[in-house]
């Protein structure tokens, strides 16, 4: 028996998988796709791709109009009365319900699927907008931001479900490296939008164009997104301990009678998988299109699963340090969201609405270079380690990535902070700060996030329910803390941006015993957890 074969006979912990024979880990098919052409792993990579470029449009409508007043901060606070605190609290308030909404979102799309809710809730979306477009107070303004927030929050994790559906493996990592980009880029070129229109046309004609972009993206979901939730027989997992006999067949979607003869169900080989005939030439059924579908029947197991699993998963340090990761960055873009107009609007730059939401170019510039080094880089990081380790891909291999973003992160909020204190001129606000910090907000959650949905796959949607908890419950936190602290330290904006450092960088320091044989221990002693039973019910 050779090295390989052996490998076969080995009991392997959950984010440990062999690749192929050759080491060449685009060839292995993780997970399985069933033989039907309507199986999303089956599609074609044009309805692939028409799904995704769906979902990335709709997510990017939703975060533009959650997250882009900052630069209209000006207007507002003049036509309602409101001080710096008053102001960030209308952005931080909406980030708090996004976060917390993904508790009700979750199992809505497992029981319903994700067409179905991507529809209800881009209608609602639209009717936030109005809302927003019309109020004429304060209270008005934050109760329509809390509600357009709660109604954002598909952007947060169904996107995520959709990769997991309709990607394998070995493609997740540059496929939630362009997820995590329409998410920023919509944050990033929201506050551009926002500031030219209402600088020329009033804030409330942002609000209106919003209106339009929901509607849009209602019509764009019913005749592009077709449901990529799908149901496949299951089959012995290659690092389950089997505890059943040994001659059992597996469980599959479709039960059959108890007195009926079932043909054995052979399981997959792991390695040199034979394609089915309708890999990369199926295409969705008229099915698929139905606009509503009836309930899964097992929704009350979902309601319970989806609501418990997250507070659940919030104890698993593999999950939580994953969600931290995510939060340090996208809560150092909102930390620089936040006070960019006090900061650039006020003397020595004096800059109106307009110029404010142009710096925000910076964010979006920087965002497109992550977008095109995270994701292939993280994978050819990890693709490299699997070569060198006969084939065997750990969990782990993608995490040596995050080191250069790492070092970028550091530069945005130490130069960034600096410039803020002591005035330095804007380009360097604008590059090193923004421009860094935008970078740094689709490479390292991207890797993080891939490498959590490595060791836990069936459960993408629930990690991404811990990861924007952490990141909005802490973001909204610094709605309430960051001016008064600013302003009562004797070091001023310096000490802000320390506690900012502090969430940002300490959880990365914790990648290094991940990576050293920690994050594979932790994968060992969680293994036999009920959350790599879950794709079953999928």
């Amino acid at each position: 028996m050779d090295s390989h074969s052996s490998y076969m006979t080995r009991d392997f912990p959950p984010g440990t998988e062999i690749m192929s024979k050759d080491h060449d880990p685009r060839r292995a098919l993780i997970p399985r796709p069933s033989e039907s052409p309507h199986d999303p792993l089956n599609w074609s990579m044009s309805w692939k791709l028409t799904v995704m470029v769906s979902q990335w449009i709709f997510t990017w409508i939703s975060v533009t109009g959650a997250l882009s007043i900052a630069p209209m901060f000006p207007l507002l606070g003049k036509e309602f009365h409101l001080n710096n605190s008053q102001l960030a609290f209308l952005t931080g308030i909406t980030v708090i319900t996004l976060g917390f909404a993904n508790f009700i979102i979750v199992p809505l799309s497992n029981i319903y699927g994700r067409r179905a809710i991507s529809l209800i809730f881009a209608v609602f979306i639209t009717l936030t907008c109005i809302w927003q477009a019309l109020a004429t107070s304060h209270r008005s303004l934050l109760a329509a931001r809390a509600v357009n927030g709660l109604v954002c929050a598909t952007s947060e994790t169904i996107p995520v479900q959709v990769i997991a559906d309709v990607f394998f493996l070995h493609e997740r990592g540059l496929w939630t490296g362009v997820y995590f980009t329409g998410y920023f880029l919509g944050a990033f070129l929201g506050p551009v939008m926002s500031g030219s229109i209402a600088a020329h046309h009033g804030w409330q004609s942002f609000f209106w164009l919003e209106t339009g972009l929901s509607a849009f993206a209602i019509l764009l979901i019913a005749f592009t997104f077709p449901e990529t939730k799908y149901h496949r027989a299951s089959f012995p997992s290659p690092y389950t301990p089997n505890t059943s006999n040994p001659t059992s067949h597996p469980t599959t979607l479709h039960s059959t009678p108890l007195d009926e003869e079932k043909p054995p169900i052979q399981p997959p080989q792991i390695t040199a998988l034979n394609p089915p005939p309708t890999l990369g030439s199926g295409r969705p059924s008229k099915h698929q299109f139905t606009p509503l579908h009836r309930a899964d029947p097992r929704w009350r197991t979902f309601i319970i699963r989806d609501t418990w699993t997250p507070l659940k998963l919030f104890f698993n340090p593999i999950i939580l340090w994953a969600g931290l990761m995510l939060a340090g960055p996208a809560d150092l873009v909102l930390f620089f969201n936040l006070t960019e107009s006090v900061i650039l609007s006020a003397p020595p730059y004096n800059f109106t609405p307009q110029q404010v939401g142009y710096t925000n170019f910076a964010f979006a510039l920087g965002a497109v270079l992550g977008l095109a080094t995270a994701g292939p880089y993280s994978d050819w990081i990890a693709a490299r380690s699997t070569r060198r380790n006969n084939g065997i891909r750990e969990a782990e291999m993608r995490l040596p990535a995050l080191l250069p973003y790492m070092l970028i992160t550091i530069i945005s909020l130490i130069v960034g902070g600096l410039a803020y204190q002591y005035q330095y001129p804007w380009p360097h606000i604008v590059i090193w700060g923004y421009g860094f910090a935008g970078l740094s907000v689709t490479t390292v959650p991207t890797i993080a996030i891939a490498y959590a949905i490595d060791c836990y796959k069936p459960i993408s949607g629930e990690i991404m329910v811990v990861a924007t908890v952490c990141k909005n419950f802490i973001g909204f936190s610094y709605s309430y803390w960051i001016f008064d602290l600013a302003h009562e330290s004797k070091e001023g904006w310096v000490t802000p941006v320390m506690v900012v450092f502090a969430c940002v960088v300490g959880p990365a320091v914790l990648a290094g015993p991940l990576w050293w044989g920690g994050g594979k221990r932790l994968r060992v002693w969680t293994r036999g957890s009920s959350v790599h039973r879950m794709e079953e019910m999928i």
